[in-house]
């Protein structure tokens, strides 16, 4: 794979356009094709600034990578750090500039605005504090909705998408620093901190909060599409719940794993609820 294009990890960049199109249609339901120019742009722009973020984030990771990453670009020498830092500017201001000059509506860019410089003052300073960090993550991950519901003129509907997505990638971050905990020297993470069980015992408390909301969101669907939805987060959290168990029994790749493909079942569950 071209290193430019691996160092945007694809598979989110692809997953980030999904979630907006995703939240715009729950936001705004059938509607969503009075918006579709709207959506493109947004879904572009948010492409952008989650690969430049990525890459920012490789640049950041150089060192500690050689040991847990050993294949990312930089480490393998498929490109140099610099070049990596001037990319991951680039595609962060272009990904702010479309938001903001393709959208009449100001508020996707308000919302992109934050994102970034949360994104920033993440890899600079709050990925080494460890549960600030994760919560950093957990809001831009659940930023997409909101940002999303935005662009649609309607962000209501996406508040609980935001919150799930918050409480579930808090979570998920926290398997993924005890998955890395040896080659994280240099970050004060909750595992250096507080050890590994005490870790396991927040993702447990943070994933539970996480499944209740999912239910009580039941309410805001009615008929075949509430029971459609009670079906599929069912299935979300069981996923979530095999990941939490993975990661209890040492196996922390397959736990943050499951974590995540939950997180995608719970936004199907969504989706198909929205459009019954």
């Amino acid at each position: 794979m071209n290193p430019y294009i691996a160092l945007t990890r694809p598979g989110n960049v692809v997953l980030t356009a999904v979630a907006v199109v995703a939240g715009s249609y729950i936001a705004a339901g059938d509607n969503i094709f009075d918006f579709q120019v709207e959506i493109m742009i947004a879904s572009l722009a948010a492409m952008m600034l989650v690969g430049g973020g990525n890459a920012l984030n490789d640049y950041n990771d150089r060192e500690s990578d050689k040991e847990n990453h050993p294949n990312r670009p930089i480490p393998a020498g498929l490109i140099s750090a610099d070049e990596t830092l001037v990319y991951s500017r680039i595609l962060l201001s272009a990904g702010l500039l479309i938001v903001l000059f393709g959208l009449a509506n100001k508020l996707p860019f308000i919302i992109a605005l934050i994102g970034t410089i949360t994104l920033i003052s993440y890899e600079n300073k709050l990925k080494a504090l460890g549960l600030s960090g994760n919560i950093a993550v957990g809001f831009m991950s659940g930023a997409v909705f909101l940002y999303a519901g935005m662009v649609v003129n309607d962000p209501g509907p996406t508040l609980w998408m935001f919150g799930l997505a918050f409480l579930a990638t808090v979570a998920r971050e926290i398997v993924k620093d005890i998955q890395d905990l040896e080659g994280d020297t240099d970050r004060f993470t909750l595992p250096a901190r507080i050890g590994i069980a005490k870790s396991l015992f927040v993702t447990g408390i943070l994933l539970v909060v996480a499944w209740s909301l999912s239910f009580t969101a039941i309410t805001q669907f009615s008929g075949i599409a509430s029971n459609a939805y009670a079906i599929g987060v069912s299935i979300a959290n069981v996923i979530m719940l095999v990941g939490f168990q993975n990661a209890r029994n040492g196996d922390y790749f397959s736990g943050q794993k499951k974590i995540k493909q939950g997180m995608g079942v719970a936004m199907l569950a969504f989706i198909a609820a929205a459009g019954l």
